[in-house]
C-alpha cells in the first residue's frame, strides 16, 4: 500500500489540526510525526513513506512527507518528497 498525494495532504492536515488543539499531541508530532500519524489513522505508515516535522511560527508545524511516488499526467513520476504546508 502507498499513499496518493491527496491522502498525504489529508493526513498532514489532520495532524496539524489536532496539534493546534492539543499541546501534548503537538510535541509528539514534532518529535515523532510518524507515531502521531499512526495514532490518528490507526495504521502504520506505508513502506517507504517517511515523515519529519519542524516548528513553523509559535503554534504551526511544517511536515515533510518523503517516499511518495505520484504519477503526473504526462506519465512521468513526480518528486518523491513533498513539503506539505
Amino acid at each position: 500500500m502507498s499513499w496518493s498525494l491527496e491522502q498525504a495532504y489529508a493526513y498532514v492536515n489532520k495532524i496539524k489540526e489536532r496539534a493546534a488543539e492539543d499541546e501534548a499531541f503537538r510535541l509528539l508530532a514534532l518529535n515523532d510525526p510518524e507515531m502521531a500519524c499512526r495514532l490518528l489513522t490507526g495504521e502504520p505508515l506505508p513502506d517507504g513513506i517517511r515523515m519529519s516535522a519542524r516548528e513553523h511560527g509559535p503554534e504551526g508545524l511544517d511536515i515533510e512527507v518523503r517516499g511518495l511516488q505520484e504519477t503526473w499526467p504526462t506519465g512521468e513520476l513526480g518528486p518523491d518528497e513533498a513539503a506539505l504546508d
